[in-house]
């Protein structure tokens, strides 16, 4: 995949964040309900993953419940493989420690194509 940049969206107020291949739109997503709060990630077009959304973010993220005003950032790599996806995030602000993770997903191109 070719390196594009991430858009990072946080909503302080419902505390989700979520970052966004640039130039990318989202086909359809899958919901993952995990302890820390609700992952959902986002499928383009192209049958390959565009994005991540976090609910209760800053259970992922402690740094965004001291967040003040500075601009979060974010790099979100993703490898395939025949029937998964290793999706490597990390999200940062100047000042804070980086905090990253690796999500594997199931994954089928084919599956997804055809929706």
């Amino acid at each position: 995949m070719a390196k594009k940049n991430v858009k990072v969206n946080y909503d302080e107020d419902s505390d989700m964040i979520s970052l966004f291949l640039e130039d990318s739109r989202s086909k359809f997503s899958v919901d993952i309900s995990l302890p820390k709060g609700e992952i959902i990630i986002d499928f383009g077009f192209n049958g390959q993953i565009v994005g991540l959304e976090f609910f209760n973010a800053s259970n992922y993220f402690p740094f965004l419940k001291n967040l003040k005003g500075e601009k979060i950032k974010a790099n979100l790599k993703v490898q395939y493989g025949k029937e998964w996806a290793e999706i490597n995030y990390e999200i940062f602000t100047q000042g804070a420690k980086p905090v990253s993770n690796i999500i594997i997903s199931p994954y089928n191109k084919e599956l997804i194509l055809q929706n």
